[in-house]
């Protein structure tokens, strides 16, 4: 027949009639250390050091990050980090 599966019903009958699977918000609940981790990891105040995976696939993040304030001089360097030190001495040597 038309409009029918191959079990002899028709599967667009059925689509609101599907049981549907009931939210539970208990599964999706966060620790409030499960919160600071995510939030460090999206504000960069923590960094993937290196991801461990050994033979029973157990898997080991190690995150590394400062709770010192950063000073100006370091945000300087961060800058300045990749610039060579010629280029960097005669800018020095230039600014009058």
């Amino acid at each position: 027949m038309y409009g029918q599966d191959p079990f002899g019903s028709n599967p667009f009958f059925n689509q609101g009639q599907k049981k549907k699977e009931s939210f539970d918000k208990n599964k999706y609940k966060l620790s409030p250390n499960e919160i600071a981790v995510i939030t460090a990891l999206l504000t960069k105040a923590l960094t993937v050091q290196s991801i461990l995976i050994d033979r029973e696939q157990t898997v080991q993040i190690l995150l590394e990050g400062s709770l010192k304030k950063r000073s100006e001089l370091d945000k300087l360097i961060d800058e300045i980090r990749d610039v060579p030190i010629g280029d960097f001495i005669a800018s020095l040597l230039n600014q009058k």
